[in-house]
C-alpha cells in the first residue's frame, strides 16, 4: 500500500523496565512534510515536554490534555487558534478526551465559543453523565468550566487561505485541493502516567471548507479516540468520515490484546487501508506498559514522543 508507514518508539534502552511517564503526540496526517527547522516540528517537541511536565504532577490524562492544550494555543496546527475554516469561513471545533480508568470519556462538537474544546470535553466527562455535547449550548458549559469564551476568529493564515480557495468561484476544485494538501490536521496525544491508566486527548478544526455543523471523528469515542482498560489508548487523524466508519481507535486498542502498541497501530492502519483506501488516516497508540507507536497511510504525519533512552523528546514527520 503506497505511503503506508510505521514507526515505533521503544520504552527503554533494554525494553524491560516499565515507564513511569510515557507520551506520544501527533500533529495531523496528510501530504505536508516539514523539517526540523519548521515551527510545527518544534511545536511537537514542546507539546511532549508540556505533557511530561503535567504528568509529573498528575495523571496520564493530565499529560495528554496538557500536550493538546499547548497545540490548540500555539496556532501552528489545525486546532484551536490555528483551525481551518468551514465553507462559510467560520471556525467550528471538535475535541474529546478519554481515560482507561473507568472507561470514562466525552466529546464536544461544533464548538464556536472557546479555543480549548479539549478542556471543555474533560469538563463534560467529569461533571455530567453525557458523552457528547454539540452546538451553541456548549458556550454555557465552557463558562462553567472556567474557560475564556468569545467569538472565535480565523487566524490571519486561515483567512488568507480561505480567500484564495474561494477566489474565482471554483469552489469544488478548491475544496478538493485543500483536503488533498492538508488531510485531516487533527492534533492528539496518548499518555500513561504514574496512575497507570492510559489516556488520550484530541482536538481539531475539522476539514477545510466543511459544511457548517459537520462533526468529525475527533468528537466520537471509539473513532477519533479511545482508551481500553488493561490494554491502552489510541488517537486517530485523517478523513473523519472514514475513521468513524472503521471505529479506528477502538479497533487499535482491541488489537493490543495479547500484543502491544505497535500491533495496535499497524493493524488499525492496515485495516483502513484495505477497506477505505490509501491517504485516509494515521494513528498513535500507547499500551499498558508505556510502549508507544505510530502508523499512517498518508505521505506524512508529524509526531513526537518522549524517548527515555535519550532523556528528551524526539520528533519525526
Amino acid at each position: 500500500m503506497p505511503y503506508q508507514k510505521f514507526s515505533y518508539a521503544p520504552r527503554t534502552r533494554t525494553g524491560e523496565t516499565p515507564l513511569k511517564h510515557s507520551i506520544i503526540v501527533h500533529g495531523g496526517a496528510g501530504s505536508g512534510k516539514y523539517g526540523a527547522g519548521d515551527a510545527r516540528f518544534r511545536g511537537l517537541l514542546r507539546a511532549v515536554d508540556e505533557g511530561v511536565s503535567a504528568m509529573k504532577k498528575g495523571s496520564g490524562l493530565d499529560g495528554a490534555l496538557a500536550a493538546v492544550t499547548f497545540m490548540e494555543e500555539s496556532g501552528l496546527f489545525n486546532c484551536g487558534r490555528g483551525a481551518c475554516l468551514t465553507a462559510e469561513g467560520k471556525v467550528e471545533l471538535d475535541a474529546a478526551v478519554m481515560t482507561a480508568k473507568g472507561a470514562a470519556g466525552a466529546g464536544v462538537g461544533d464548538v464556536t465559543c472557546t479555543y480549548h474544546p479539549a478542556s471543555l470535553a474533560r469538563w463534560v466527562m467529569e461533571n455530567t453523565e453525557h458523552v457528547l455535547i454539540v452546538g451553541e449550548r456548549a458556550k454555557g458549559y465552557a463558562r462553567l468550566a472556567g474557560l475564556k469564551t468569545g467569538r472565535l476568529r480565523p487566524s490571519p493564515a486561515a483567512k488568507t487561505k480561505f480567500e484564495a480557495l474561494v477566489r474565482g468561484g471554483r469552489h469544488a476544485e478548491a475544496v478538493a485541493l485543500a483536503r488533498r494538501l492538508d488531510g485531516g490536521g487533527t492534533v492528539g496525544a496518548v499518555a500513561l502516567g504514574s496512575d497507570g491508566s492510559p489516556a488520550a486527548a484530541v482536538s481539531t478544526g475539522g476539514m477545510w471548507m466543511k459544511l457548517p455543523g459537520r462533526v468529525g471523528d475527533s468528537a466520537i469515542l471509539g473513532a477519533g479516540i479511545f482508551a481500553e482498560p488493561g490494554l491502552g489508548a489510541a488517537c486517530a487523524t485523517g478523513v473523519g468520515e472514514e475513521i468513524i466508519r472503521c471505529a479506528l481507535s477502538m479497533r487499535a486498542c482491541q488489537l493490543m490484546r495479547g500484543a502491544d502498541a505497535a500491533a495496535g497501530a499497524r493493524g488499525a492502519i492496515e485495516h483502513i487501508s484495505r477497506s477505505r483506501g490509501k491517504g485516509t488516516a494515521g494513528i498513535i497508540t500507547i499500551d499498558a506498559g508505556g510502549r508507544v507507536a505510530a502508523s499512517y497511510n498518508t505521505e506524512a504525519m508529524g509526531r513526537a514522543w518522549w524517548d527515555p533512552a535519550k532523556g528528551r523528546a524526539t520528533a519525526a514527520v
